[in-house]
């Protein structure tokens, strides 16, 4: 999420004359315009979808969600301290150098989200509880994009009043290297049998919880008849009978 709110900036902002003080104490961007932006973009979206369909079902056979996950959490950081550093490049090498830094990220994008969300659904111990840990996710996910923007930007603009652009990239960067050192201590998950068939564990989990709203259901319909026979009797008609010694009154 920061990634994409940095760099439409940095793209746009006005290429620096001042000299750099390395390794830094340095300014500017590519000073391009939206349209050649929106064709950047575009090759964002072409690449994503190539890794997407094609390089991720290949890795995954072959490596496992795991691997392939803790590999592009690695390349993040990495690629955070490195982007600053476009700006300078000779000026023959520098869109060069921000494609392949497009490029990686997108490769590294489409490659970790996906193992991302198998091995979270693998984590559930019992379907019972899935919905419960992909809405925990979702909300998490949602967290991150409402405030990870703002911070990264709010971070940006500080860098900037310094004549440190590359500020809010390299903190991002170090945010990073916590989660790539958290990937390491991931082991992946299998797929229980509780997940393979959730019809037999809710027939042999004794563990569920019956709802007693259930229960007091249950025992009205039991008792319903035998109320309806002692309501039928107290509205039945008593008989009258005479005197016993047969003598009229």
């Amino acid at each position: 999420m920061s990634f994409d709110q940095l760099m439409p900036i940095f793209l746009s902002s006005k290429v620096s004359k001042v000299a750099p003080n390395l390794p830094f104490k340095f300014t500017g961007g590519f000073g391009m315009s939206p349209k050649d932006e929106g064709v950047l973009m575009v090759g964002q979206g072409i690449s994503t979808m190539f890794a997407q369909a094609v390089l991720f079902p290949l890795l995954a056979k072959r490596f496992g969600c795991l691997k392939i996950f803790r590999l592009t959490v690695i390349m993040w950081p990495i690629l955070y301290f490195l982007v600053p550093y476009t700006v300078l490049l000779p000026r023959e090498y520098r869109m060069l150098g921000i494609c392949f830094c497009l490029l990686w990220r997108t490769t590294a994008q489409a490659l970790s989200y996906p193992p991302n969300n198998i091995m979270l659904t693998n984590s559930a111990p019992s379907m019972l509880v899935l919905g419960t840990i992909n809405g925990a996710a979702g909300s998490t996910a949602s967290l991150c994009r409402a405030f990870g923007p703002t911070i990264t930007g709010f971070i940006h603009s500080k860098g900037l009043t310094v004549g440190v652009s590359g500020l809010g990239w390299w903190i991002t960067g170090t945010v990073c290297i916590v989660g790539a050192f958290q990937s390491l201590l991931m082991t992946e998950p299998k797929m229980g049998k509780s997940l393979a068939n959730p019809m037999d564990e809710e027939a042999t989990d004794h563990r569920i919880m019956i709802n007693p709203l259930s229960i007091d259901a249950a025992l009205v319909a039991a008792t319903l008849p035998e109320l309806m026979n002692a309501d039928e009797d107290l509205r039945a008609p008593r008989s009258r009978t005479g005197p016993k010694d047969g003598t009229g009154s």
